[in-house]
């Protein structure tokens, strides 16, 4: 992302500081019968863990692929129930949408940690500043 662009949103996480020399997976869309079972065979293969960011609909419709993710100690993240793009919605059904997918997210949790802070991944990366301090309001890291 140009840095010009992450000035302009200094309240977005870009990146942030590591000691160590970690790299961090994530992955979005899923979870899907096709892709996801295959990756978290490889990510256990390797002991290795990452972030899935997930659409609330295949979430309800793959409920064993999401809590296989979260029974092997990954992260889950919200990218919105309809993988709706932020700047072709009005503010007030994007935000909806983000917390329907929450919803159903919760609703599929085995076990929910508290302290977890509510991650949400803007499909294409499209999201307008309005949405973005609604949700963030409402405690999400953008």
């Amino acid at each position: 992302m140009p840095r010009f662009i992450q000035r302009l949103y200094p309240e977005r996480i870009w990146a942030f500081e590591s000691e160590s020399t970690s790299i961090f997976l994530t992955f979005d869309d899923g979870p899907i019968p096709q892709v996801t079972p295959w990756v978290l065979d490889l990510l256990k293969q390797y002991n290795a863990k990452a972030t899935f960011f997930c659409i609330g609909e295949n979430v309800q419709k793959h409920p064993e692929i999401f809590k296989r993710i979260i029974s092997e100690g990954h992260t889950v993240g919200n990218h919105s129930y309809n993988h709706l793009n932020g700047w072709k919605t009005e503010t007030f059904e994007y935000v909806g949408n983000v917390e329907k997918a929450e919803k159903q997210m919760k609703a599929e949790r085995v076990e929910i940690t508290e302290g977890i802070p509510k991650l949400f991944r803007p499909p294409y990366g499209r999201i307008k500043s309005s949405q973005a301090k609604i949700l963030q309001k409402k405690g999400y890291k953008i």
